[in-house]
């Protein structure tokens, strides 16, 4: 059983443990319903048709899979793929 005491020491670790997501250097990504994904962190593309694209983002590789997809908008470090998303997988 915690009691108060050890909740606070707990909560207290928690917080000395966690990384603002803004430092993590993870990717960060957008689903918005079946028509627009958005990848921050993405460093390139893969594969791109209009039925599957494939991102590059450091750690993982994002396959965009659905029909009539397109690369609506690739800066430096995003991607928005939209079109008619039927899944997004992580490898």
């Amino acid at each position: 059983m915690l009691f108060s005491g050890d909740i606070m020491k707990k909560n207290k670790w928690l917080g000395a443990l966690t990384v603002p997501i803004e430092q993590a250097d993870l990717p960060h990504f957008e689903l918005n319903g079946s028509k627009q994904f958005l990848a921050d962190g993405c460093r390139g593309i893969l594969h791109f048709d209009e039925s599957k694209v494939c991102l590059n983002c450091g750690s993982e590789v994002v396959e965009v899979e659905g029909c009539s997809l397109s690369l609506h908008h690739m800066g430096e470090d995003e991607a928005e793929v939209t079109g008619s998303i039927r899944s997004v997988k992580f490898k």
